[in-house]
């Protein structure tokens, strides 16, 4: 066996043994609804990550109406195909204050290295406290992403299991996706996307999606250190999902 496919077989491996370890111990939650954001499969060593994600939605008839979220975090890439990182969720619905949402602990595993196969492939696993369930979930699912010429695409596949809490059990697939045109690294114009494809139990509600335009720019400050930011206007394409959604996703990189 060659020395890559070594490694690409030891990442699987812990990618593996993480995840029996997090179904072991039964936490977890969904992502933030508004602030939901697409998760990339790669990994820096040594790279602290801060970020801030928002969202703002807008859904006539849904006791969601204009429910905002705002998420920070905090992440640190331990190994070359293993990054951890702290989330902490609010959320605020009108007339209400602002209320603690969830806390994840959100691990990102490379499974390849960048270019090194027709398609680049992440391991994506979370456990949550969700406060407004009362409860636990786990989060698991692959990251995929390929490069064609000038164009870069994203895609994400997570099933979510519910543990409990006053909201009782329930599992859901949801998926996340985005295509950007890479050119002026300051404005790269592209489309995202976020769905629910399937629920159970007390999550069952039915199909959702949402997609729209988005942007991406990202720029040096001082030495390697960047700061990104995404955003975009999601629109909804059924009953299950907000008619107007706005999120952002602001971060800043420290080598």
């Amino acid at each position: 066996m060659g020395q890559a496919a070594k490694k690409s077989a030891w990442r699987a491996l812990s990618a593996s043994g993480a995840l029996a370890a997090f179904l072991g111990l039964q936490p977890g939650c969904v992502a933030a609804d508004p602030a939901a954001k697409v998760d990339l499969p790669t990994v820096v060593q040594g790279e602290t990550e801060l970020e801030l994600g928002g969202g703002y939605q807008v859904w006539h008839g849904n006791a969601a109406n204009r429910e905002r979220q705002l998420v920070g975090e905090v992440a640190y890439g331990f190994t070359s195909w293993w990054k951890s990182e702290l989330a902490v969720g609010g959320t605020r619905f009108p007339g209400r204050s602002t209320h603690l949402d969830e806390i994840e602990w959100e691990n990102i595993f490379a499974l390849t290295e960048p270019g090194q196969y027709w398609l680049d492939l992440g391991l994506f696993a979370e456990l949550a406290r969700d406060y407004g369930a009362g409860g636990n979930a786990v989060t698991i699912g692959p990251m995929l992403q390929k490069e064609l010429g000038p164009a870069q695409a994203n895609l994400n596949v997570f099933y979510v299991r519910q543990l409990g809490g006053q909201g009782g059990q329930g599992s859901e697939y949801n998926y996340a996706w985005q295509a950007k045109w890479r050119g002026n690294p300051r404005f790269e114009p592209g489309l995202q996307g976020f769905g629910t494809l399937a629920a159970t139990g007390a999550l069952a509600s039915g199909p959702a999606h949402k997609l729209g335009p988005a942007f991406f720019s990202q720029a040096a400050v001082g030495g390697r250190n960047k700061v990104k930011f995404d955003a975009a206007l999601l629109f909804g394409l059924n009953r299950n999902t907000a008619d107007r959604t706005v999120r952002f996703t602001l971060e800043y990189e420290i080598y």
